[in-house]
């Protein structure tokens, strides 16, 4: 399995665990690794970065209106590109930690 494959299958089974689900028409785009630097604004590490979408929570009520829209956010995953581990989520309103705490 290729690198980028085996991270999109990591992000796959700790999103599964951490009950955060994806929008499978956007599915994930793993960009090549890059040096960025991290959150802490010290760090400069080789990362793999990917992309994708939560999926949107729509209800509605019993004449099939739409009472709630909770548009899904962006969100990019960061991997270390040594040991393929995630290191940690960043969203628009802050961050997902590895242990599925924000």
């Amino acid at each position: 399995m290729k690198k980028k494959e085996q991270i999109i299958e990591n992000l796959k089974s700790w999103l599964e665990k951490t009950n955060i689900s994806y929008d499978k028409d956007i599915g994930f785009r793993c960009r090549d690794k890059e040096i960025k630097e991290l959150r802490d604004g010290k760090t400069e590490k080789e990362v793999y970065v990917v992309s994708f979408k939560t999926e949107s929570d729509i209800e509605y009520d019993k004449n099939g209106e739409i009472i709630s829209l909770l548009e899904g956010m962006y969100c990019f995953a960061y991997f270390d590109s040594e040991t393929l581990e995630l290191l940690y989520v960043m969203k628009k309103a802050g961050y997902i930690e590895v242990d599925g705490s924000y």
